[in-house]
């Protein structure tokens, strides 16, 4: 087999490449503020809002009565749970970046001259199998960044589910990194993986999280303790409804 020039590699491969390098970023970094007396929380922009009312709206959205999927609705209730990710500090910047570099694909396809095509993920999918574009890198397709940020909405969810039923005092950087072990980790190659659960193992416990979260109102807690249920359910939903969509397409696999 001939070797693969310099420069040329596979573009998952250079993608976990620069992910590694991130995540590793991301750990040295976090590292050395715990190092130097300041936790990674600390060195968060405080104006930052998180809503988590706009995550249930944009997912419940997302879900049409036609059996569509929306692609609209999903990136805005995407973009709100990276203010979510963001607020966990140092240790998500790797990943809040990532999802940020997704969403911006995503909307300009669909604000671009196929815009039409691309108002839902069903539809999307169906453009880009009729015109060869789903295997395509440069730029990526649609259907490939998607997919991407469809791995992650399984780990998030259930990132958010561990949240909600742990105690106040609860540490979560085992119980994430466990998570992650039995989700995006099993798209990732050995090396990201290694380091994606090292950096995790760094996360706060509830109550940091809940408070960046929440700003530390007690009423701002109690409405998303409410919430949040429903929007673990209706995440779930649109994760499961996107999986199916994709088997069934035969795309779970796109490099």
């Amino acid at each position: 087999m001939a070797a693969i020039p310099p420069g040329s590699e596979p573009p998952q491969q250079v993608e976990e490449a620069e992910e590694a390098a991130a995540a590793m970023a991301a750990a040295a970094a976090a590292a050395g503020l715990q190092e130097n007396g300041v936790t990674p929380d600390a060195a968060l922009p405080q104006e930052l809002v998180f809503d988590l009312q706009l995550v249930l709206d944009g997912f419940s959205e997302c879900r049409g009565e036609d059996g569509q999927l929306y692609l609209d609705a999903y990136l805005r209730a995407y973009s709100e749970l990276n203010k979510f990710l963001q607020l966990l500090g140092t240790i998500f910047n790797f990943v809040s970046h990532d999802i940020q570099k997704k969403v911006t694909i995503l909307q300009c396809y669909r604000k671009g001259g196929a815009g039409d095509y691309y108002y839902s993920i069903q539809s999307m999918i169906e453009y880009e199998q009729e015109n060869n574009l789903l295997t395509c890198t440069d730029p990526q397709s649609g259907s490939r960044t998607l997919l991407r940020l469809h791995r992650g909405l399984e780990f998030i969810s259930g990132f958010m589910a561990e949240i909600h039923k742990a105690a106040d005092t609860a540490g979560l950087g085992s119980t994430t990194s466990e998570l992650y072990g039995r989700t995006l980790a099993k798209h990732h190659n050995w090396v990201l993986a290694k380091t994606v659960g090292a950096v995790l193992l760094m996360m706060p416990n509830k109550q940091t999280i809940i408070d960046r979260m929440t700003g530390g109102v007690a009423a701002v807690r109690a409405h998303n303790e409410a919430l949040m249920p429903k929007v673990i359910e209706v995440m779930n939903s649109v994760y499961n409804l996107t999986q199916k969509l994709y088997e069934d397409y035969n795309i779970l696999d796109l490099p």
